[in-house]
């Protein structure tokens, strides 16, 4: 929003055609994040039902060995489903991305320069693109 009103202000040829949003996420992000909840949904339910929903799902006949070491460890366990992994998987959601665009042009993109724009850098992109300043 800075930046908007910032070029705004210099350049009236921006005014209200200044728009921004956030890069969508990677398919596989999406994917990981609904298998998460569907995992963090049976951990839910293995906690309220306890082992006997194990023997509710066709062929399985009792809780895994590896269930039984997770409950021996619960808190680890809850940690692990509820913060851990999915602050690893949400960090691939965000690119970073701030890029700017005239005229379906990339003139600035963070990504290429690993660094934000300054106000002078601003001033120089639009500028050189042909715009005239206030």
């Amino acid at each position: 929003m800075q930046v908007k009103q910032f070029l705004e202000q210099n350049f009236p040829e921006l005014e209200g055609n200044i728009s921004g949003g956030n890069r969508p996420p990677p398919q596989f992000v999406t994917v990981l994040l609904n298998i998460i909840s569907v995992v963090q949904l049976f951990a839910l339910a293995c906690v309220i039902i306890g082992d006997s929903i194990w023997y509710r799902i066709p062929f399985i006949n009792g809780p895994p060995s590896w269930y039984k070491n997770a409950k021996e460890y619960p808190m680890q366990t809850l940690l692990f489903l509820f913060l851990f992994i999915p602050s690893i998987v949400n960090s691939f959601a965000v690119s970073g991305a701030f890029e700017i665009m005239l005229d379906e042009n990339v003139v600035f993109s963070r990504l290429a320069t690993n660094s934000f724009p300054n106000g002078q850098q601003l001033m120089d992109i639009f500028t050189n693109a042909g715009l005239s300043r206030r």
